[in-house]
Parts: C-alpha cells; sequence; structure tokens
C-alpha cells in the first residue's frame, strides 16, 4: 500500500484489499457454519479466537465505506 493515506488506494491495492475481504467472509462463514458465530456481546465462554472472528465478522456486516466496494457475500 502507498504511504499516502491520503492518495487513493491502486487497482493492485484494491484488488489485494478485496481479497482479504473475500477470507475474511470465508473465516465468519466457517464460524456460522460450526455455530458459534455472534454478532450480540460475547459471552464469557467465548474464547479469545472466537471473539476475534466475531468482532471481524460484525465489522464486516457493519461498518461500511462510501467507495469501500464491498463485496456481497453468499
Amino acid at each position: 500500500m502507498d504511504d499516502d493515506i491520503n492518495e487513493p488506494p491502486s487497482a493492485d491495492e484494491l484488488e489485494y484489499l478485496r481479497r482479504i475481504e473475500r477470507m475474511a467472509h470465508a473465516v465468519a462463514e466457517a464460524a456460522a457454519q460450526e455455530g458459534w458465530l455472534s454478532f450480540l456481546p460475547e459471552s464469557s465462554e467465548a474464547t479469545l479466537s472466537q471473539r476475534a472472528v466475531n468482532a471481524m465478522a460484525r465489522r464486516l456486516r457493519f461498518a461500511h465505506f462510501d467507495g469501500d466496494a464491498c463485496i456481497d457475500h453468499d
């Protein structure tokens, strides 16, 4: 990525970010299929990894920005 955060990302950077987002969606989907993904406040029984995946999934679902090129997840 460019050092100047005020510059728009290049085409290569956008593709990289799209791939990262797809991988993040795949991780969240796997957690959902295993039955532990939660968008609610964390239970005291959640592991650190589960808390991290849940936080990532909440961010993916609820935080969007103009021009973020969000992909639809299956």
